[in-house]
């Protein structure tokens, strides 16, 4: 009789699976970059299938929390990850479903500050250090601002646990500048508080955004590749990908 009872709770637990929410883990804070890209996703996705999603936000430790969770977990689950994600275990457990686009990084600084280009910016570091944030060692705001202070910038490195913070940072005065990714930043360009000056260009095998899947059926794949491939360009170019 137990033995039939835990069958029967298996195959409950199965179906649960199989027919419930796809959890779709964002490695980052909401309002940061991944989190904007998961969102217009999954919009577009429950537009156009039956499939439903939930938005899991698993930030910290330069993403490593929302890898060790999907890592941990045999739920169906998408994840939006960069280059970053196969240096993780949990990319050996991971089906490639689509290549979102290609990224850089921009520099924004403060409207307020007067800078309006990237020589002006160089001029300032000529007569002060530059207070420069980024996301932790490792990440893609810490390889643009090694890049950047190569050109005989003299900077001082300011830590944030994030985009969303290191803008926060810009606005409120704490730091000169930070290096945004483009993808899922559209809405900081079109702020007038914030002035982008220079665009920071990474090696294209170091810079993709893809969509990944774990334990999702090879039909619910398939309907979401055939959605993906199926959108204008303008959908991918609006998130600030490059195709």
């Amino acid at each position: 009789m137990k033995i039939l009872i835990l069958i029967v709770s298996l195959l409950l637990s199965f179906n649960v699976n199989a027919n419930g929410p796809i959890e779709f883990v964002v490695t980052a804070a909401a309002g940061g970059s991944n989190d904007t890209v998961t969102r217009r996703l999954i919009e577009k996705l429950e537009n156009n299938s039956s499939l439903k999603f939930v938005s899991l936000n698993k930030p910290g430790a330069s993403h490593h929390i929302g890898y060790n969770y999907t890592f941990n977990n045999n739920k169906p689950m998408l994840i939006v990850s960069t280059p970053e994600i196969t240096k993780h275990e949990v990319y050996s457990t991971l089906d490639d479903v689509y290549t979102l686009g290609y990224f850089s990084n921009t520099l924004f600084v403060s409207e307020k500050s007067g800078i309006r280009n990237f020589k002006q910016f160089v001029d300032l570091s000529k007569t002060r250090e530059i207070n420069f944030g980024h996301g932790g060692v490792g990440t893609y705001s810490y390889q643009a601002m090694q890049i950047v202070c190569e050109k005989t910038l003299k900077c001082l490195e300011v830590a944030y646990k994030g985009g969303a913070q290191g803008i926060l940072g810009i606005m409120s005065g704490e730091i000169d500048t930070y290096a945004i990714t483009t993808y899922g930043s559209k809405h900081l360009f079109e702020n007038n508080k914030l002035v982008p000056i220079y665009n920071v260009d990474f090696l294209k095998d170091k810079s993709w955004v893809k969509l990944f899947a774990k334990n999702i059926s090879q039909k619910n794949k398939e309907i979401i590749l055939n959605i993906l491939q199926s959108q204008d360009p303008k959908f991918y170019t609006d998130m600030g990908f490059e195709k």
